[in-house]
């Protein structure tokens, strides 16, 4: 679970830092990265942290490939940044392991 969340992580960070006329397909793997492992972490947490759990839930539904939320481009690279970070904390926080 550690190297996904690397991978999902990475994923978000470059779609805010890298400005890449990237393919809608690129855009369809990071939602379903980041919304997959965003629901296993909120099964793990559910009856450990209820606060990382309502914040990996909202991460999942922003995320959901299935039912999109259709936002701005400019706000998804300021969302991908905030959630990429997050994750990124999530990696040297001791509580989520």
């Amino acid at each position: 679970m550690k190297y996904f969340l690397i991978f999902c992580s990475l994923l978000l960070l470059i779609t805010t830092f890298v400005d890449l006329h990237i393919g809608y397909g690129y855009y369809q793997i990071l939602r379903w990265c980041v919304c997959v492992f965003s629901v296993l972490v909120a099964i793990n947490l559910k009856d450990k942290n209820i606060t990382l759990f309502v914040l990996f839930c909202i991460i999942a539904v922003l995320f959901n490939p299935i039912a999109p939320i259709y936002l701005d481009k400019n706000l998804w690279k300021i969302l991908d940044g905030i959630t990429g970070i997050f994750l990124l904390w999530c990696l040297f926080n001791k509580k989520i392991k």
